[in-house]
């Protein structure tokens, strides 16, 4: 009897410590940073004029991906989840996402690296001290944390194109030109 419950001790002791391991983004705990560059020509014509531009264009990609599902634990009642990221500078991030906790999963991916006027992303390169609060009508169930390492990936770099738009403005939206020309090229892959 005694062999039977050291058995199923173990059992539970082992699930645990898999569950463990499961939590942080779906796609692993180590990223890189990649930086990407390539030229791009562009002619841009149409009803408000005609124009041809040359854009050198430079980004820092996150590799293997720039938004990732956060796996937590099972929590059934568990609906929202709350990511802080402790960066290497003494700075901080949070996120609040909609959680699914008889998966574990968040509903959405979660921004890990764009940064817009409206979006900051979570992650800085160096390690990422991630804490984890998964609630639900504001009473914590459960919260932990996990490392997440940022490192510099190699550069890599685009072929050059010729691209056409049928908008003269075109020429002189750098951005959004360089990422539908990285778009093109899968990041330079």
């Amino acid at each position: 009897m005694l062999k039977v419950l050291s058995f199923f001790i173990s059992l539970l002791c082992l699930d645990a410590a898999m569950a463990a391991d499961r939590i942080g983004f779906s796609k692993g705990t180590e990223f890189l940073a990649t930086p990407i560059q390539g030229e791009v020509s562009l002619t841009c014509e149409g009803f408000n004029g005609f124009g041809e531009i040359i854009f050198t264009c430079r980004d820092v990609v996150l590799d293997p991906s720039i938004y990732d599902f956060f796996r937590g634990p099972i929590e059934p009642s568990g609906n929202i989840v709350e990511l802080t990221a402790f960066h290497q500078d003494g700075s901080n991030k949070s996120k609040t996402a909609d959680y699914v906790g008889v998966e574990g999963i968040t509903r959405e991916p979660v921004n890990l690296w764009i940064s817009t006027l409206f979006q900051k992303p979570l992650l800085e390169k160096g390690v990422n001290r991630v804490e984890y609060k998964i609630s639900n009508m504001g009473g914590v169930l459960n919260k932990g944390s996990f490392d997440v390492e940022v490192k510099r990936g190699a550069a890599r770099t685009c072929p050059s194109a010729r691209m056409k738009s049928d908008d003269a403005n075109d020429c002189y939206s750098e951005y959004s030109v360089c990422q539908r020309y990285f778009e093109k090229f899968k990041n330079c892959k």
